[in-house]
């Protein structure tokens, strides 16, 4: 059931109304219904069911014996290793095991040995690595005594399956979320604009934006020997913008339809390419994520007995200011390995989200203070609209160079598109006028289609600066009842007309879906 097709229009219609129908005390259990539905809307089996079971009993029993031995820490700790086991152990097993097995067929051909493992299918549920995190920082929580487990299973199912965040997040936390879940909301006329105005939003971006780059995206990168040179790496430039606007705008539908119903959730994206480092573009870019494995990984590791005795050691050998730098690069190293890995089980992910990323913050932290020296060596000034911009554009180049690898099938496939950018040696041939012209009716998108696509994202560059002003969406409906209506239909008939619905419109086609 996507975000963007009529079938989940039709679902959330249903369920709201539903919602604001039945008495207040209810209206958890009309979300809860709605969220198991669509969690086994496109896979009940037998399967589905029991991995479902497995993270939900787990969290629930593991979690009231975590709160019930709180006083008694060695109990209490074993129910959590035993829950965080049992919900980790499924989702490595569901979505890492060929990842795992094409590892032992490499090793197995560097020492020529014939035997390969054959890879196996694994039916896994929609958002079974968001949901799967999620419930592990609700064991953890209980734990640390920062909330109470809940005691009615229930309700705990809800926390786990609700349903706008199972495709894309963002995550949320128990403690912060408990009393809007399960609490009585009113209807609200604004909440409901203000809800909807966003979802017109999160639908422009996507059918509007990311499906018509995503005709251009998709063809060059199925035929890099005929597309490359300039179309490579436009290609590879495009992508990051067909990424956020489309993982964004499914938040922005997610956040739309959570705020008709008075749950409010967390921010996930900030203006990330405003960003001026890759450090800051990962503090403003899938925000929750980076707060969970802030939270439940790096921060564990820094005060782990294991950092704490390195931290010691290193200190003594190489000194005070370098020696604590070593033990916090290895919980960086540990912290973006599990991103990659979290992203997808395949090499691509953990080398584009993980190593990469890893390796741009590294270099950051190294080259900073000396590229500070040089700049005000010779007289450069940082603080002024060029040198931001220079930034600002430095940033967006590695972040795309990273995202070959996301974006490619292999290693390989990355490799090769990279070389393809660097064929230059003919790019005379490929930009003669009969040349050019094939190749661009084969796209699939004509003058029309980038003169639209021109126009969308510059429309989306505005409201990106207003963002950082302010709320836009309050904005909007303080200005007088023409302006605001105006804007809002010319929203509704741009993602009529402009909307891609084409034979190459895939409503299921979520980028960030595969994860």
């Amino acid at each position: 059931m996507a975000l963007t097709s009529l079938v989940f229009a039709v679902f959330c219609t249903i369920t709201v109304a539903i919602y604001f129908i039945v008495p207040k005390k209810i209206q958890w259990v009309v979300v809860l219904i709605s969220s198991v539905i669509f969690l086994f809307y496109n896979n009940l089996t037998v399967g589905t069911i029991v991995q479902a079971l497995i993270v939900l009993l787990s969290s629930y029993f593991c979690g009231r014996l975590i709160y019930k031995y709180k006083e008694n820490p060695k109990k209490s700790k074993a129910f959590l290793i035993l829950g965080i086991l049992l919900i980790l152990g499924q989702l490595i097993y569901l979505k890492y095991t060929n990842l795992f097995l094409a590892t032992v067929n490499h090793v197995c051909n560097l020492f020529n040995m014939d035997y390969q493992f054959q890879f196996v299918q694994r039916n896994s549920l929609i958002g079974i690595s968001y949901y799967s995190l999620i419930m592990i920082g609700y064991l953890v929580d209980i734990f640390r005594g920062s909330t109470r487990a809940q005691d009615n299973i229930f309700k705990c199912a809800l926390f786990m399956t609700y349903f706008p965040i199972l495709s894309s997040g963002p995550f949320i936390r128990y403690e912060d979320r408990k009393e809007e879940l399960y609490g009585e909301h009113k209807f609200s006329y604004e909440s409901m604009c203000g809800g909807l105005v966003r979802i017109l939003w999160g639908l422009f971006k996507i059918l509007v934006i990311s499906q018509r780059i995503g005709m251009f995206v998709d063809t060059v990168w199925a035929d890099l020997n005929t597309y490359r040179a300039i179309f490579a790496v436009a290609a590879i430039l495009f992508f990051p913008l067909q990424l956020y606007t489309n993982f964004s705008g499914s938040i922005d539908i997610i956040m739309g339809i959570s705020e008709i119903m008075g749950i409010k959730l967390p921010e996930n994206f900030t203006v990330p390419f405003a960003s001026r480092t890759i450090t800051e573009f990962w503090r403003n870019w899938h925000i929750t994520l980076g707060a969970w494995l802030r939270d439940y990984i790096f921060y564990p590791l820094q005060k782990s007995d294991v950092i704490q005795k390195l931290n010691k050691k290193c200190k003594k050998v190489f000194g005070k200011k370098v020696g604590k730098k070593i033990p916090l690069y290895i919980s960086m190293f540990i912290m973006w390995v599990a991103i990659g890995v979290w992203h997808g089980g395949a090499y691509t992910y953990i080398i584009g989200s993980g190593l990469l990323q890893f390796l741009f913050i590294f270099l950051e932290d190294i080259l900073g203070p000396i590229s500070k020296k040089i700049n005000n060596k010779i007289g450069i000034h940082t603080e002024v609209f060029s040198y931001r911009l220079y930034q600002t554009i430095r940033t967006y180049l590695l972040f795309s160079f990273s995202m070959i690898f996301f974006r490619a099938p292999s290693v390989s496939s990355a490799i090769n598109a990279i070389k393809s950018c660097l064929m230059l040696n003919n790019i005379g041939t490929l930009l003669n006028r009969s040349n050019l012209s094939s190749l661009l009716g084969n796209i699939g998108l004509d003058m029309k289609d980038f003169i639209i696509l021109a126009g969308a994202i510059f429309i989306l560059f505005i409201v990106e600066k207003l963002v950082l002003k302010g709320n836009v969406r309050k904005k909007l409906f303080e200005q007088n009842i023409i302006f605001k209506w105006t804007v809002v239909y010319a929203l509704i008939f741009a993602i009529i007309i402009f909307g891609c619905y084409g034979a190459g419109y895939n409503p299921a086609n979520f980028i960030y879906r595969q994860v």
